[in-house]
C-alpha cells in the first residue's frame, strides 16, 4: 500500500532485562494503519507500548518482528524522512540555541530552501513571535513544545507524528495547538497523534487505536467506538412539548409501540453514546490479569 502514510503489521519489540537473563516484550504483535488525510488517535496507559511503537515508526528502534512502512518504504529511508514532521513528548534541545538558530540549522540539514522571513512566519504561527532570539535555557516545557512544532512544520510535512504534543501547555495553548493540527489536516496532512488527553482526541480524531500492556485492544472510528449497542434515546412529542426517554434495546420496539398507542408522535430514535474516557477505561481494565 504505497499510498498509505503508515502501516504497522504484526509489530513486536522486546528488550533484554538486566543481566540479560530474560526479555520484556513492550509491543506484542500489533497491526494498524493510518489512512491518507485522517487523524488517528494512539492511546494507552503508561507502559502500554505507545512510545516504543512510535520509535519503531520513526526508524529509531528496530522491530524484533513484524514490519513498519511509511508510504510502502522503510521509515529510515531519506525520501520518507523528508515527508514527515515529528513532535516528541520530551524535547531535549541544547539550551544555548535560540528557536531561530535551531530552524536555521535544521533547514540546512534538511536542505530546505527557506528564508529567514519564512522561518519568522512559522515561529509566529506557533506563538514564538517574540522569542525567536531568546535562548532555550529560559523556556518552559510548553515553550519547548512550540519549538518542536515549528521544526516539525518547517518542511511542510505530509505526515505529522505527535507524541503528547500538548503536554505542559495551558488550556489556551492547547487550543492553539489543536487549531494548527486541524489546519494542517485540512491541508491534506495525515496526523498520528499519541495523547493522554482523551477530550482532545475525542475532539479532533477520526479513528483511534488503544493499547494495553503492549497489545492492541481496540481500533475503530470514534463514532462507532463511542456508540452503545444496547441503549437508545427516544424523542417524542406530547401535545406541544417534547419529551425524551432512554431505554434498553430489548425494550425498544415495545416502548415505541406503547408511545404510539398513547397518541404520542415519535420524533427520533438514536443510540446513546459513551465518552471516550468510558471506552478507554473499559478497554484497558483487567487486560492480562
Amino acid at each position: 500500500m504505497g499510498d498509505c502514510p503508515l502501516q504497522v503489521k504484526e509489530l513486536e519489540k522486546s528488550f533484554k532485562k538486566k543481566l540479560g537473563l530474560s526479555s520484556f516484550r513492550a509491543v506484542d504483535s500489533i497491526s494498524f494503519q493510518l489512512y491518507p488525510g485522517e487523524i488517528l488517535g494512539f492511546l494507552g496507559p503508561n507502559g502500554a507500548g505507545k512510545t516504543t511503537t512510535i520509535k519503531c515508526v520513526l526508524g529509531l528502534l528496530k522491530p524484533s518482528a513484524g514490519k513498519v512502512s511509511l508510504w510502502g518504504s522503510h521509515p529510515a529511508a531519506p525520501e520518507v524522512r523528508r515527508r514527515i514532521g515529528y513532535v516528541p513528548e520530551n524535547p531535549d534541545y541544547d539550551d544555548l540555541f535560540t528557536p531561530l538558530e535551531f530552524m536555521t540549522m535544521f533547514s540546512s540539514m534538511r536542505r530546505l530552501d527557506m528564508s529567514r522571513e519564512q522561518m519568522f512566519v512559522i515561529l509566529d504561527r506557533v506563538g514564538l513571535s517574540k522569542w525567536e532570539n531568546v535562548r532555550i535555557r529560559s523556556f518552559s516545557k510548553g515553550m519547548k513544545q512550540r519549538v518542536s512544532l515549528a521544526l516539525a512544520l518547517q518542511s511542510k510535512p505530509e505526515l505529522l507524528i505527535m507524541d503528547e504534543p500538548t503536554g505542559g501547555l495551558d488550556p489556551v495553548a492547547r487550543k492553539e495547538f489543536r487549531d494548527i493540527i486541524l489546519e494542517e489536516n485540512q491541508r491534506g496532512v495525515s496526523i498520528f497523534l499519541s495523547s493522554h488527553l482523551l477530550s482532545e482526541v475525542e475532539t479532533i480524531c477520526d479513528r483511534a487505536v488503544i493499547l494495553s500492556e503492549g497489545k492492541k485492544v481496540v481500533e475503530g472510528r470514534l463514532e462507532d467506538l463511542m456508540r452503545t449497542e444496547d441503549h437508545y434515546r427516544i424523542t417524542y412529542r406530547v401535545s406541544d412539548e417534547q419529551e425524551e426517554l432512554e431505554i434498553h434495546a430489548a425494550l425498544l420496539q415495545k416502548t415505541i409501540d406503547d408511545l404510539r398507542v398513547k397518541g404520542y408522535g415519535i420524533i427520533s430514535v438514536n443510540p446513546l453514546y459513551r465518552s471516550l474516557e468510558e471506552v478507554f477505561l473499559s478497554a484497558t481494565s483487567g487486560v492480562g490479569r
